[in-house]
């Protein structure tokens, strides 16, 4: 029987430091942090990820999705797809249903992102 080989964790880095923290690709971290605001620039996507923080580990279908928003299944599916492509919100599927919950780690990058600290060269306090 061949041996195993041992898993490694190669999912990537959900987001970036704190504006003005030392970053090895600054210009990076800032457009992964504009996808994921732009993400949420838009009120039903808010409220989606409102509802989903109530609890951890709390999902939601796209139907329960439509009900809260008060838009068609396609229209919530909509905003679920541009909420998992910012990494905001990950899917599984049970079934012919697909659940979605809250990526806290995403969610954390970006609050922490927004603790915004002096990077200027001049190093004031």
């Amino acid at each position: 029987m061949p041996a195993s080989l041992p898993l490694i964790d190669a999912t990537p880095q959900l987001c970036c430091p704190p504006l003005g923290a030392p970053s090895p690709d600054p210009a990076r971290d800032a457009d992964e942090i504009a996808a994921r605001l732009r993400a949420l620039a838009d009120a039903g996507r808010v409220r989606i990820v409102q509802n989903l923080a109530c609890c951890k580990g709390h999902e939601m279908t796209t139907h329960e999705t439509a009900q809260l928003l008060g838009v068609t299944d396609a229209t919530a599916n909509h905003h679920l797809k541009q909420l998992e492509r910012a990494g905001l919100v990950a899917s599984r599927r049970h079934g012919s249903s697909v659940y979605y919950r809250l990526q806290l780690g995403a969610t954390q990058a970006i609050a922490d992102a927004l603790n915004v600290r002096c990077g200027a060269a001049c190093h004031c306090a």
